[in-house]
């Protein structure tokens, strides 16, 4: 429980300082706590870092729930539909999860970094669970396609705190938000409808 304390205080310190302001007596004054304890427990910010992702509290729990409310087998059109759905409860999810974007924030000015560079190993094996369940059409590169939309998200969420518009589309507004998540199944379905063509013209020859 004292860990589980300390690990939420962690992310309400970087929610209200940044990842770089962030430090082990600010996240034990939050947590109530010595700071020996944190050191005990984690071996420093570092550890304090990585348990923080590992233990679920950045995206990764986010990822594990969803994929095990996902049957197996589902046929390509179904995974295709899943597919965005799960595209745009990350974008819902990054939103809504300050620490998080702050943490990447860290990752990108950082990632030359052992720390850097296992944080985002962990979240991108994360990742290739949900490819290997969820993507439709494995033999199309999923992995790529999912790099490209992730990434995409990522950039607009993280923008969104720093401007109000990217082209017209009001990131200030629900309705800008709408858009995108529209404009995400429609990449996905025009996708599939693509990708299940290829397959058939390959077929024929």
């Amino acid at each position: 429980m004292t860990m589980e304390r300390i690990l939420r205080a962690m992310g309400e310190v970087m929610a209200e300082r940044g990842t770089e302001k962030a430090g082990i007596n600010a996240v034990a004054e939050k947590a109530g706590v010595n700071k020996v304890l944190i050191y005990r427990y984690f071996g420093g910010w570092n550890g304090l870092l990585e348990a923080y992702v590992q233990r679920g509290f950045f995206l990764s729990m986010f990822n594990e729930k969803f994929l095990d409310a996902v049957p197996d087998n589902l046929p390509p059109d179904n995974r295709s539909k899943v597919w965005s759905e799960y595209t745009i409860q990350f974008m819902q999810e990054f939103r809504a999860r300050k620490p998080s974007q702050e943490l990447i924030r860290w990752e990108m000015s950082h990632g030359e970094t052992e720390l850097a560079r296992r944080l985002a190993e962990f979240r991108d094996s994360s990742y290739k669970k949900l490819v290997d369940k969820l993507a439709p059409f494995s033999d199309y590169d999923p992995i790529a396609i999912t790099s490209l939309m992730v990434a995409a998200v990522t950039h607009i969420v993280l923008n969104s705190t720093q401007r109000d518009h990217i082209g017209d589309i009001d990131l200030s507004s629900d309705a800008g938000w709408d858009r995108l998540e529209t404009a995400i199944r429609r990449i996905y379905s025009s996708l599939s409808i693509a990708l299940e063509r290829e397959t058939t013209k390959k077929a024929e020859v």
